[in-house]
């Protein structure tokens, strides 16, 4: 195994963290947009910050502000490592293996995605129910998102925090393989390569992957944000199907494509903060860890 496998998990773990602080305003957006209310993006904007405030904005960010360094660790991590495995012997990786690499990461990060998910969106979500009451003074059901996890396994036992998972593992695998592929393709194209590029050309490759990633799972994200943020108890619906059946029997199709402007609005900054935070940090460790071992030899 690469000496230096650890440092593909710390420099994930930075990108997570930058990413997360640049996409989490836009995020609460879509995802009310898609659980909540009928409503447009610039209306649920107005009214988040009429009747919340700024904060309305970082609901749910507690949680995943603690997590999500520990998700992109591990995807990062995973991905990194697996393309050098199935790379070895070959000047550079092909596209299969970057794909594969990527949905092998996508894969792993559900461990800590999916209680994550549950408890940012449950957060977002306390607000109001209907568009017309939007901001009434109401008690939230949980002031912090340990609570939310908490009553989660009280609840429901250790299966509660993975409500979504069936959705998520369709929805994550096969896009974190794409996510990666237009990566490396888009690097490839405007910089000839990682090593080579500016900040200013991975923050636009990694902006262009995630806009497009997040584009292809749209229905997916939609459905997986309806089922999260349902009542366990009494929940509206059974699974999977049962969701995406009352959505469209209720909406249209066009419930499917909501929060798309919102969601692509926000995966541009994110991914391309990711992939500075992840690529910067990643260089300076493996050359500081040559280094040292030069030093010691």
């Amino acid at each position: 195994m690469d000496k230096d496998f650890w440092c593909d998990f710390v420099a994930g773990w930075i990108g997570g963290c930058t990413g997360l602080l640049a996409g989490h305003p836009m995020d609460t957006i879509k995802v009310r947009q898609q659980a909540v209310t009928h409503t447009s993006a610039a209306k649920a904007i107005v009214n988040t910050l009429k009747f919340e405030g700024v904060r309305g904005f970082y609901k749910g960010m507690g949680f995943p502000i603690l997590t999500t360094g520990a998700m992109n660790s591990l995807f990062f991590g995973v991905y990194g490592n697996t393309l050098r495995w199935m790379s070895s012997g070959r000047e550079k990786p092909r596209y299969l293996d970057i794909f594969v690499a990527g949905c092998c990461g996508g894969v792993v990060q559900l461990i800590v995605a999916v209680p994550v998910d549950l408890v940012k969106i449950k957060m977002q979500v306390q607000i109001s129910a209907g568009e017309g009451v939007w901001g009434s003074k109401i008690m939230p059901k949980y002031n912090t998102p340990t609570q939310c996890l908490v009553d989660a396994v009280r609840t429901q036992g250790v299966s509660g925090c993975y409500r979504g998972l069936f959705t998520m593992a369709w929805r994550d695998i096969p896009s974190f393989g794409l996510y990666m592929t237009i990566y490396e393709l888009v690097i490839q194209a405007i910089a000839g390569g990682e090593e080579k590029a500016s900040p200013a050309e991975l923050i636009f490759a990694g902006g262009i992957a995630g806009a497009i990633s997040w584009a292809s799972i749209l229905p997916l994200d939609v459905v997986k944000s309806r089922i999260q943020a349902d009542d366990p108890h009494n929940p509206t619906y059974k699974g999977f199907w049962d969701c995406a059946r009352k959505s469209y029997k209720a909406d249209g199709l066009s419930v499917f494509t909501r929060g798309f402007w919102m969601m692509t609005l926000r995966a541009f900054p994110t991914n391309g903060a990711i992939f500075l935070g992840y690529v910067t940090s990643l260089g300076l460790m493996r050359k500081y860890t040559t280094s040292t071992r030069e030093n010691q030899a």
